[in-house]
């Protein structure tokens, strides 16, 4: 007859509960689901532990076994079920003894301290993404620089003032992705990702249209008309160019290579500055001034004509 003490690894002497304990522990041991290596060995010792307890951990059957050193089912005596009845690969009830019901009594020998069972895994789930706009100064978005932005990580209780690096060339509707800003990830996941859409600030003087740079520049009438230069100004620094004789407002000259330089090609694809010509009257005239207009206005040409049907 086999010594369910020694199965269970307690004592003849040991109490109800330690004797509850020991199957507890040893029932969880010894479960296919916890030995996927030796499921054949791993039942066997399994069956053993279940067969002692249910002899043991009943104290009718206990006090029978101490006295005769056998089951009471062994030697024709009567005594009922046991606590447990379980047999594996058949449909035989299960009777839980004390532990409440089959789910709750798997559920206390298989299910960890966090409450998931060894053999479930938990799935890591990165977290999702976070959108933000970020305001650039014109001269950075052309030449490039670090923006400061103040933002608050999810689940933070302080703003924190991070550094962006600008590109140069780098135009609205950019975006910016930094790692680890966004939503917090769980089970272990990574955070996602703050994904910055940059909005470039308007220039008091300049206007962009993707690589190429407008600038409106005013010219005099005596200009306008015999010609002469003006200084401009340019990302590059200020230069000198020349105004032709007879320009019109709206006219247009193209300086080349002074606008703006792609990001990804660089010096292989840089736009050009247009310099518009806006040709600015005084609004005071003196008497001579007025005489000489009043003189020219007989002998220039109105050009309007052209617009009669």
């Amino acid at each position: 007859m086999a010594d369910y003490y020694k199965i269970l690894e307690v004592s003849k002497d040991a109490s109800h509960e330690e004797i509850q304990s020991a199957y507890r522990k040893l029932a969880r041991k010894y479960h296919p689901d916890m030995n996927q290596n030796d499921p054949k060995g791993s039942k066997e010792k399994f069956q053993k532990v279940q067969e002692a307890y249910e002899v043991i951990g009943n104290p009718e059957k206990r006090r029978i076994y101490d006295q005769f050193g056998v089951a009471p089912d062994q030697m024709g005596a009567g005594g009922g079920q046991g606590p447990f009845q379980w047999s594996f690969g058949s449909n035989a009830p299960f009777n839980a003894g004390g532990f409440g019901s089959l789910e709750e009594f798997l559920n206390s020998l298989f299910t960890n301290s966090d409450g998931m069972r060894p053999r479930q895994t938990r799935r890591t789930k990165n977290g999702v993404d976070v959108n933000d706009e970020l305001s650039v100064p014109f001269d950075v978005s052309i030449n490039g620089g670090n923006v400061e932005k103040k933002i608050r990580r999810q689940n933070a209780t302080k703003d924190e003032i991070i550094s962006i690096k600008i590109q140069p060339g780098t135009d609205n509707g950019t975006k910016i992705r930094i790692p680890g800003f966004g939503k917090p990830g769980q089970n272990g996941g990574n955070a996602g990702n703050l994904i910055l859409t940059v909005k470039v600030e308007e220039h008091k003087l300049f206007k962009r249209d993707g690589l190429d740079l407008y600038l409106t520049v005013p010219i005099t009438l005596n200009e306008a008309v015999f010609g002469g230069n003006a200084e401009i100004p340019t990302p590059k620094g200020n230069i000198t160019i020349k105004i032709p004789k007879g320009s019109n407002s709206g006219k247009k000259l193209r300086v080349k290579g002074y606008g703006i330089t792609n990001q990804k090609t660089k010096k292989n694809n840089t736009g050009d500055l247009y310099a518009v010509f806006s040709i600015v009257i005084p609004e005071k005239w003196n008497e001579e001034d007025e005489n000489l207009i009043k003189k020219l206005k007989s002998e220039i040409k109105n050009p309007r004509e052209n617009l009669k049907l």
